[in-house]
């Protein structure tokens, strides 16, 4: 991902330097290794004619929106679903150690190893805080029970590593004696694991997945699993906070809140803004700037949670926009289309925008 953003900003101006709005960033062991430039000369830039922007315009707010949708949507919904699905009983000996291991705090690697029957639960994770770090071949086990009572060891997870000082960390999900599921446990900032009875009685969870961080841009998304049986069956993937402000062409932000579970119920709040420099502190007026609440059914049929954006102030591939894929420009135009055009009519966002479209076309034309 990192990638994709550097491959951006080496078509654009070099060495911006604009303002940012504090935050708290995330980070992902997702996220591809970063490829730089080799070269700080930036590409040779064309003016294009206002009529060749808006044909620009044009083209790309025509285009079919499904295709594009889904081209941004694939990295991470490969990542949320495919998450390790497990079928594995433990036996009364080895959960009866694991129940002890929740109490206590830490279990032996060579234990973990064997009852996970996983090799690289890593011997080097012995960290569990800054303050705390466990003798050698002991391994840190965070405990989330999802039953109304910690003891009944029903429905729940494990963590073998602690999130936030083990990148091989790994989490586990449970039904009984049974190992179901198997996610990545590494949380720069922490798992943040929730969870909540939906209203057919089924527990979902959800945590936040991070893709991407780093001094004004950042990505993370919610995701919502269901137990189904003796399954955990993946049911949403959202955007929880999509952020770029030291892009030339576009600054953009947007950050989902969970306000209610029953019926499932986020706040989105966004904006997009032009900045016309690499050096510039003033981002210009607020191109997008609100608010709304998305509200989300179960379809049963299909086992998933689906937005009821048709009562939302934003769609899905408006929401998609503010992924960092470096096709985001892309959809942003074509899904925002009407709003753009309707900028180009007003005499403080048409030179702004005018700007942006030129940054996007000069990219698609080095790319």
């Amino acid at each position: 991902m990192k990638k994709l953003f550097y491959l951006l900003l080496f078509s654009m101006l070099i060495g911006c330097n604009n303002k940012q709005k504090p935050v708290e960033k995330k980070s992902s062991s997702h996220v591809p290794a970063i490829s730089k430039p080799t070269s700080n000369t930036p590409p040779k830039k064309i003016q294009y004619s206002d009529q060749q922007l808006e044909q620009f315009l044009d083209s790309v707010g025509h285009l079919p929106t499904q295709p594009l949708a889904a081209k941004t949507a694939f990295w991470a919904d490969s990542i949320f679903k495919n998450q390790a699905q497990l079928d594995s009983v433990i036996s009364l000996s080895d959960f009866k150690k694991l129940k002890q291991a929740t109490h206590t705090g830490a279990i032996d690697i060579l234990t973990a190893r064997r009852i996970f029957g996983n090799k690289k639960i890593d011997s080097a994770c012995n960290e569990e805080s800054v303050l705390l770090t466990y003798k050698e071949g002991l391994i840190p086990v965070v405990y989330y029970p999802f039953d109304k009572h910690k003891a009944d060891f029903n429905e729940y997870a494990i963590c073998i590593g602690a999130p936030t000082h083990c990148e091989n960390a790994y989490l586990y999900f449970f039904k009984g004696n049974k190992i179901i599921a198997r996610h990545n446990g590494s949380s720069r900032y922490g798992l943040n694991l929730e969870h909540y009875k939906d209203t057919d009685g089924k527990t979902v969870i959800y945590y936040k997945e991070e893709f991407d961080d780093g001094s004004g841009i950042w990505w993370n998304n919610y995701f919502f699993y269901k137990y189904d049986g003796d399954k955990l069956i993946p049911v949403l993937n959202e955007l929880q906070n999509g952020n770029l402000t030291i892009s030339v062409g576009r600054a953009f932000w947007l950050e989902s809140f969970v306000q209610k579970t029953n019926p499932l119920t986020i706040k989105m709040v966004y904006y997009d803004q032009f900045p016309v420099s690499s050096d510039t502190t003033d981002f210009g007026p607020d191109i997008i700037n609100d608010s709304t609440i998305v509200k989300y059914n179960w379809n049963e049929q299909l086992k998933i949670f689906q937005g009821d954006y048709k009562n939302s102030k934003i769609s899905k591939p408006q929401v998609l926009s503010y992924y960092l894929t470096g096709d985001d420009d892309i959809i942003f135009i074509n899904a925002y289309y009407k709003t753009l055009r309707a900028a180009l009519l007003d005499k403080v966002k048409k030179k702004r925008t005018l700007y942006y479209l030129n940054e996007v076309k000069n990219y698609q034309r080095k790319h």
